[in-house]
């Protein structure tokens, strides 16, 4: 066990590690967890659908290994004051359906659409851990930054966000957002 690679590498065969990029039959997902009751979810509120993370357009293009073209903005080209604009909300709900009461972690993840080349399958937003009695429900906020969540670091090390569709995901529910660069 001394291979300490997270990433796939194709050349080889290596299946990566961890579950942002393991594409290998999965035993549980990431954050699976027994319990003696059971949990829905649903997308309260988001307060964002289409977002553009660029207003002077300084985006880029990078090939993809499909020949095609994304297009992509450097976090930094973006700056923290609009990164910190951009920040939004998902409100979740979450509901104890079993007859004993219990505590659940509620897992927010997000997802490209269309990934590229070295980006994760998912990746964790956030998790809140939350006791509910039987039939309970709750609302769960999360805070969502585009900067940091929708970015992935490129063969340079500088972190981008790639145009594209991303889905929030939350146990079996999803909600598409929309990013422009």
């Amino acid at each position: 066990m001394t291979d300490m690679r997270m990433r796939p590498d194709r050349s080889s065969g290596y299946p990566g590690r961890t579950y942002r990029f393991y594409t290998g039959r999965k035993v549980f997902e990431f954050g699976y967890g027994l319990s003696y009751s059971t949990y829905s979810y649903q997308f309260v509120s988001v307060t964002q659908t289409n977002l553009r993370l660029n207003p002077f357009s300084t985006a880029r293009s990078l090939n993809n290994s499909d020949d095609d073209s994304v297009r992509y903005l450097s976090v930094s080209d973006v700056g923290s004051e609009l990164c910190e604009k951009a920040k939004f909300s998902a409100i979740v709900a979450v509901k104890n359906h079993g007859e004993m009461d219990g505590k659940h972690p509620v897992l927010l993840f997000v997802r490209q659409a269309k990934p590229g080349s070295g980006s994760p399958i998912k990746r964790l937003v956030g998790f809140y851990s939350v006791g509910l009695k039987a039939g309970e429900r709750a609302e769960i906020e999360f805070e969502v930054s585009p900067c940091e969540h929708f970015s992935r670091a490129d063969e340079e090390g500088l972190m981008v966000v790639e145009e594209g569709s991303r889905d929030l995901l939350v146990g079996d529910e999803s909600y598409s957002i929309s990013v422009l660069v």
